[in-house]
């Protein structure tokens, strides 16, 4: 089941004999190979690339030989010096098939945007085969990737694009600081992605210091994965606050502040959270090895009454959400409305089809009284992602009936 870690043997040979071949590096001039520096018939192969949100000097880079995204003695490693750049000695045919990690050092990396050291450390990593240019964004794209294996490296990468609307024209393989001699909207292109990844590190940055906290003080080797997919899952579900501020600084000239916007991200998320019984959840869901990665609880797109609204006295309750429910919880209660007199009896109505709750109550409710509604903390979708909390709102009825006709006397 753990098909994260696995590697193919055949692929790992295959590689090989074309690296001896002079393939090196999947042909990016980035990859050289050469003879070992103790004289033997072993040839070995340079990685060099750079590491970025701005360029990461002081990183800790390395080839994660058995995905693991921990820096083991034997691997090869090098510290990123100015301009983020590092260079790797491989085997030959190593760079196609493990990633590169690069651990971004509290107190030790200098992030050359700001010329100070970084206050919260985090990772980042490459798909293999894409070691020349490590960033937020190709980490996001490989943890993606990883979740997602029935999709294309194609597809998450578009996918991870529209999240934040950068242009199709940038690859976020593509080093997003120099973007060469290019007009000025395409300038304004790379400049926006430099922005997205500047503001994703700094969570990673937080969303990991809180996690490390709230697990005694430290991620355990065998966490790094876990806790790699719920930083990525929190930044994915915050993404349309960054596409926001991007496009006002953009349409409406307004400023953009990466602290500013981080800290608004931040305060959008539930860091406490992010715990040891959460790290419990994913872990299934890697062991249940489903075809869609999906974590996040079902969403309310609309409700009836409205927040704090006015509703007849004949309203009939009605929630609608973004996906599949788990039909087996959906029994009497599960949806709650409450008033003066306490629980309101009624019928509970599931339309699958557009995904709909209705809660119709047994008889008019009180005219001109505050009633509340509860979404039970147990609804779940179909792959088990459960609410996590009760989801309550209020409303007042009015008194709307028309009175019957009175008989002609």
């Amino acid at each position: 089941m753990k098909r994260f870690l696995t590697i193919n043997i055949a692929l790992f040979a295959l590689l090989s004999l074309l690296s001896a071949c002079g393939s090196g590096g999947g042909g990016d001039s980035s990859g050289t190979s050469r003879t070992a520096d103790d004289g033997s018939s072993a040839t070995v192969t340079t990685l060099t690339g750079t590491v970025a949100d701005g360029y990461l000097s002081g990183a800790q880079v390395f080839l994660d030989r058995n995905n693991n995204r921990v820096y083991d003695n034997g691997e090869p490693m090098a510290l990123s010096t100015t301009g983020g750049v590092y260079s790797l000695e491989v085997n030959p045919g190593e760079g196609e098939i493990y990633p590169v990690i690069a651990q971004v050092i509290a107190g030790q990396t200098i992030d050359e945007d700001t010329g100070t050291s970084v206050v919260s450390g985090y990772l980042l990593e490459s798909l293999p085969g894409h070691w020349e240019f490590i960033s937020p964004l190709t980490t996001l794209v490989r943890l993606a990737r990883d979740k997602n294996p029935s999709l294309s490296e194609q597809q998450i990468e578009i996918a991870v694009r529209s999240q934040f609307s950068v242009a199709d024209s940038i690859s976020l393989f593509t080093d997003y600081m120099v973007p060469g001699n290019v007009d000025e909207t395409v300038a304004a292109e790379f400049n926006r992605t430099h922005r997205v990844a500047q503001v994703v590190a700094n969570i990673m940055g937080r969303l990991r210091a809180s996690i490390a906290q709230n697990l005694g003080g430290q991620i355990a080797t065998d966490e790094q994965l876990l806790v790699a997919y719920m930083i990525a899952d929190q930044i994915a579900w915050q993404a349309p606050l960054i596409e926001q501020a991007l496009d006002d600084e953009r349409n409406q000239g307004l400023e953009f502040d990466v602290a500013t916007l981080t800290d608004v991200v931040i305060a959008e998320i539930d860091a406490d959270g992010l715990d040891a019984n959460l790290l419990i959840l994913y872990a299934q869901r890697v062991e249940q090895n489903f075809e869609t990665w999906d974590m996040r609880p079902p969403q309310i797109q609309s409700q009836y009454p409205p927040i704090n609204d006015t509703a007849s006295i004949d309203a009939v309750v009605s929630v609608l959400f973004d996906e599949p429910l788990d039909g087996t919880l959906l029994t009497n209660g599960i949806v709650e409305l409450t008033g003066p007199s306490g629980f309101v009896s009624g019928s509970l109505d599931y339309d699958t089809e557009h995904v709909r709750l209705t809660f119709t109550p047994d008889q008019l409710l009180l005219p001109f009284s505050s009633y509340q509604v509860t979404v039970k903390e147990v609804l779940a979708d179909t792959l088990g992602n459960p609410l996590g909390g009760d989801i309550t709102w209020g409303f007042t009825t009015i008194f709307d009936q028309t009175p019957p006709v009175l008989p002609d006397f």
